[in-house]
């Protein structure tokens, strides 16, 4: 175990599936059960949810205790134990007898929290412990620093707004993408996913492809996204916002194009198709199909035998926990079981047709509807929805044939006429001393 630099490094690297704050010693059987159940983790006793520091000796009374809550635990978890400057730190190792059940039940370690399984979740968790999680194994056969991209490191601190001075290697131990063995240091699988120079040479599955169709039978255009799981986003999203329909929006000097969906809801299930895909299949990748009626969201990774996809609303199932770990460091998701939640409310607030669910042979599949019309046309009233589906023959239009269209006064037409210009959804022409409207 190696102590890390600074308090303040501990502080501000914060809580996550490895790592977890407590101000005292009470209930230590739980996350020492929830950290043996998942990849192992350390415990920094001490420290307040809220980063604030309450000094705690390790003496023999407490050293005592800390062993036998380890011991309360069956089977026995093993620990480690130092003091570290104010605080002391306790290294949980991953059990390889699990489930371990602490007194008062079992836990596992969901995101940054210590969760209790209820029986039925036990039982799938003994099943599902009977398959290897990918993003925490091992690659040895090359060693992490002929595999580590420098640039990848500081586009994560950037992102995850990582101030603190750890060097790469102690910063990626430190977050579950690299392990030291017999004085040498490897890279996890997750490590090469996600800070790997070309990624794709030791996964080549790792892939993301995208397809624009005219129906079912037709491809207008391909691209195939690889590169570091980071950088897959960006790149998908960024042919997402070429291929759907935009919406001008000028509400001040500048012009804004605003997509028929909006960021949040395509780059959750952009990230969703990545974190919990199934990277142990290497015939298939995860492919996202752009059709005149709905987008698919298709990967890997069929979750229905863990967890009902109607349970999957508000409950989280990581398939690669170190995977989304990073992702949520990096701000790109909520909280554990949030991500699908977030999706329904936003469809739901903009009154667009709700995200669909379903499992197809290997895959899970997400299907977005496309609508008729924009989100961006909520923000308009009927009159003017209607005057957004009108064709050529309606234009030119005064402010008074517009009055006297939708039987509204003047005034009324003047403003929804003004709100139109703005949107730039419709364009002044002088004709003399009149002013007349056409559509852009």
């Amino acid at each position: 175990m190696k102590a890390p630099d600074t308090l303040e490094a501990i502080i501000k690297e914060g809580e996550g599936y490895l790592v977890e704050f407590k101000e005292a010693p009470s209930q230590l059987e739980k996350t020492f059960s929830a950290f043996a159940n998942a990849g192992g983790g350390t415990l920094y006793l001490g420290i307040t949810d809220q980063g604030k520091i309450k000094p705690v000796s390790l003496t023999n009374r407490l050293q005592s205790q800390i062993q036998s809550a380890a011991r309360n635990c069956d089977p026995p978890v093993e620990i480690s134990v130092q003091s570290f400057q104010a605080i002391i730190i306790i290294d949980i190792s991953e059990s390889v007898d699990k489930p371990v059940r602490a007194p008062d039940g079992f836990y596992l370690r969901i995101g940054s929290n210590s969760q209790k399984l209820s029986r039925q979740e036990i039982l799938r968790f003994a099943v599902q412990e009977t398959k290897i999680q990918f993003d925490r194994q091992l690659y040895v056969k090359e060693g992490a620093d002929s595999l580590l991209s420098v640039r990848q490191v500081e586009k994560f601190r950037e992102r995850a707004r990582l101030e603190i001075e750890l060097d790469n290697n102690q910063l990626l131990e430190n977050i579950g993408c690299l392990q030291r063995q017999k004085q040498k240091v490897f890279l996890t699988y997750s490590g090469i996913l996600l800070f790997g120079k070309n990624p794709q040479r030791i996964f080549p599955q790792a892939t993301i492809t995208l397809l624009y169709m005219k129906d079912t039978a037709t491809i207008l255009e391909q691209k195939i996204i690889q590169g570091t799981l980071l950088d897959q986003v960006e790149n998908s999203f960024l042919f997402l916002t070429q291929i759907l329909h935009k919406q001008p929006d000028i509400k001040t000097l500048r012009r804004e194009d605003i997509l028929e969906f909006p960021e949040p809801v395509l780059r959750e299930l952009l990230v969703n198709a990545i974190i919990h895909r199934d990277y142990f299949e290497t015939a298939a990748d995860i492919s996202i199909k752009v059709f005149p009626d709905y987008v698919e969201f298709s990967n890997p990774g069929i979750v229905g035998s863990i967890l009902p996809l109607e349970n999957l609303w508000g409950k989280s199932f990581r398939r690669n926990p170190i995977l989304a770990d990073i992702f949520f460091r990096a701000n790109y998701i909520e909280r554990a079981g949030t991500g699908l939640l977030r999706v329904r409310k936003i469809l739901n607030d903009l009154r667009l047709p709700p995200l669909s669910l379903k499992e197809e042979g290997p895959f899970f599949i997400a299907t977005l509807p496309r609508s008729k019309g924009t989100w961006f046309e909520q923000k308009l009233n009927s009159r003017q929805k209607e005057v957004l589906h009108w064709q050529g023959e309606n234009f030119p239009i005064s402010t008074a044939d517009y009055a006297r269209f939708f039987s509204i006064s003047n005034r009324m037409a003047r403003l929804d006429v003004k709100e139109l210009v703005r949107k730039n959804i419709l364009s002044p022409q002088r004709e003399g001393r009149t002013v007349k409207y056409v559509k852009k």
